[in-house]
């Protein structure tokens, strides 16, 4: 089973990337071992700029926003934050 997340890769006083993966944690255990498995796969890039907000697959094709906003929560607190550190510099 997996999960997405979302963690800001670059940020200064113009736009906000985020980066947008997916994480998988797998294990087998047997009589001898547990063995366990990762994976850490990119699925898409967010930039956030001064007037607009909009985010790439991994073949820089435009993808929804809002479906992102709708699967990763934590993605809402950190372009908010973004937006807030915006206001306080203009």
């Amino acid at each position: 089973m997996g999960t997405f997340r979302a963690r800001e890769i670059f940020s200064d006083s113009r736009i906000l990337l985020i980066a947008v993966e997916f994480a998988e944690l797998r294990h087998n255990k047997t009589n001898i071992n547990c063995l366990l498995y990762g994976k850490l796969e990119p699925i898409a890039l967010i930039v956030c700029a001064l007037d607009k907000i909009y985010a790439l697959d991994m073949e820089s094709n435009p993808i929804s926003i809002d479906r992102l906003r709708e699967d990763i929560p934590e993605l809402n607190a950190i372009i908010a934050s973004f937006k807030q550190q915006i206001s306080r510099w203009r």
